[in-house]
């Protein structure tokens, strides 16, 4: 038996709460267009440790963002967002639409559409002009393990491959918006938002053919002023479609919807004056089909930011993440981590030319843990809105 149709049934409830809620006047606000352009110049990401499953890598040489943003009544927006890389080529990263106040509650709203996931807080940062004041992301938001979503890995496999980066699946991907169905609101110092997604955070189905859908949630306060806490979760199926064999026979038993990727995060923001600190601590475990045990994984990172002048910032970030031991058999390693251990730190010096243009010199070090591999990156990035 298939699973409910979740996203047909939140569309459906949409659509009757749009029914009681009164459509305001149209808002006398014209089309605003508006965008980002970075050109990096770097030393070579041999490996391509920062790509993501489509190439496109925040150290690339052009990276540009075209928006387009429209209230068409004074509660109802569109917003839309191109996107090219020298890699990826150009595509719609974001289109979605947002309905303030449904039934006229203050705290009932709706984002439809392609748009950054809800769980944690650092996709929602990496949207906007000098949210990350460095260039490159946390490990979590895109660095790509040996898991792979085709659900043949094996214990034996995993323990057995060469060190980083995998060329499977992310504990979280960003680098492509999915389609999502949100409900997100506050009330005081408190904010939540709730939505359903086709695919996994890991497997999104713009990257993969994962069918089913993700259920995901963020619950924060602001308990003190300048201090902000989250708090994520979300589970769903991460498998795509298996490739049968020449007798029409799965590569494993069983549908590739029994198997989950499970997520848990907490994320902290603290602001005061020339201080700005981030944190991140996120935790995944997917099921796989040919192997006993959960594969889990863990990544956390902090992130400083202190203005020196006007003009002048300096940042850093201290990242890691570490995978879970599983039982590959004693001809294959024995009890071993299914993935190496991985951690980068990366800092950043910022100069603002003007309030539109930033300049950013940019050094990102990334070290495996028991092969020894690393990996040294520097980059000097112009970063201009307009």
């Amino acid at each position: 038996m298939r699973r409910l149709p979740y996203g047909i049934l939140l569309v459906l409830v949409a659509a009757a709460m749009l029914a009681r809620t009164p459509i305001g006047a149209a808002a006398q606000t014209p089309l605003r267009i508006s965008g980002q352009l970075d050109l990096n110049a770097s030393t070579p990401d041999d490996l391509n440790l920062n790509s993501a499953f489509r190439g496109d890598n925040p150290f690339n040489p052009i990276r540009l963002r075209l928006f387009a943003n429209k209230w068409v009544t004074d509660r109802i927006g569109i917003f839309t967002e191109l996107f090219y890389d020298t890699d990826s080529g150009i595509r719609v990263n974001g289109a979605y639409a947002v309905i303030n106040s449904i039934g006229g509650t203050s705290w009932l709203n709706a984002r439809l559409g392609l748009a950054p996931s809800v769980v944690g807080a650092f996709g929602l940062r990496s949207t906007y002009f000098n949210a990350n004041p460095l260039v490159g992301m946390p490990l979590a938001w895109h660095y790509r393990t040996n898991l792979s979503g085709s659900g043949t890995s094996t214990a034996a496999g995993l323990v057995g491959a060469s060190s980083a980066p995998g060329p499977g699946v992310p504990l979280l991907y960003d680098s492509c918006w999915n389609i999502q169905w949100e409900l997100l609101g506050e009330f005081g110092i408190f904010e939540y938002s709730v939505a359903l997604s086709p695919g996994s955070l890991s497997s999104p189905v713009r990257s993969r053919d994962v069918d089913g859908q993700t259920f995901m949630a963020r619950f924060g306060a602001t308990l003190l002023p300048g201090l902000r806490l989250g708090v994520s979760a979300a589970e769903g199926p991460y498998l795509s479609p298996p490739t049968l064999d020449d007798d029409g026979n799965p590569p494993y038993p069983g549908d590739p919807q029994d198997f989950v990727q499970g997520y848990f995060g907490l994320d902290l923001e603290f602001l005061r004056g020339p201080f700005a600190i981030f944190a991140e601590a996120n935790s995944s475990a997917w099921q796989t089909p040919l192997i006993d045990e959960d594969l889990e994984a863990a990544s956390a990172f902090v992130e400083v930011r202190y203005d020196i002048a006007t003009q002048w910032y300096v940042a850093g970030r201290v990242d890691g993440m570490g995978f879970s031991e599983i039982d590959a058999g004693p001809a294959n390693g024995g009890v071993a981590p299914w993935d190496e251990d991985v951690f980068r730190s990366e800092f950043a010096i910022g100069y603002r030319l003007s309030r539109e243009v930033l300049l950013k010199a940019d050094w990102q070090r990334t070290t495996t843990g028991e092969s020894g591999w690393t990996q040294n990156l520097l980059a000097l990035q112009l970063s201009a809105v307009f």
